[in-house]
């Protein structure tokens, strides 16, 4: 934690602060993380900001930082610069973070996973024809959750809120 002005709670409650970095912490650095965050393999933590105060400093001068702190819908980001610096293993700094929209960060990452270049079709309940290659912001524009928008794109599920879907490549 180390000593300074920055709290891990404010009135009881834990600040966004600190659920942030540890968090951060925990996805590179627990027993448990390789399992539950495959992706975070080999991903680290700056020295600098093993220091909760540090890493409190530091993100005020983040890219974004306003919107972060006065929206629930913003998160740290470090997959977009360390690409753009060609920075692998991945590492939190704060040379290599930044905030950016939830969204933004689904589909940054999607379009990182999406390695089947597949291109999928949704049909609306009102009869509507959408095609589309990242399933995952494709629901979250939709408001549909992902993980039934895969069921019916397998075929294990029919429908989902009477959307149905297809596989591009796949139609006759």
């Amino acid at each position: 934690m180390g000593q300074g002005k920055w709290t891990s709670k404010h009135n009881g409650n834990t600040t966004k602060e600190y659920a942030m970095w540890l968090h951060m912490m925990r996805r590179c650095y627990s027993e448990e993380a390789p399992v539950q965050f495959p992706s975070y393999k080999d991903v680290t933590v700056c020295e600098r900001w093993h220091c909760f105060q540090n890493f409190c400093d530091d993100i005020l001068y983040l890219n974004g930082y306003d919107k972060w702190k006065g929206n629930v819908g913003y998160e740290l980001d470090k997959d977009i610069l360390c690409q753009n610096m060609n920075i692998s293993p991945k590492i939190y700094s704060p040379q290599t973070c930044m905030f950016i929209s939830k969204k933004e960060n689904i589909s940054e990452a999607t379009s990182r996973r999406n390695l089947t270049g597949l291109t999928y079709i949704g049909f609306s309940p009102e009869g509507n024809e959408y095609e589309f290659k990242n399933q995952m912001e494709f629901a979250l524009n939709h408001n549909l959750s992902n993980g039934l928008v895969s069921a019916c794109i397998n075929k294990t599920r029919d429908q989902t809120k009477g959307w149905t879907f297809k596989v591009k490549e796949l139609l006759n």
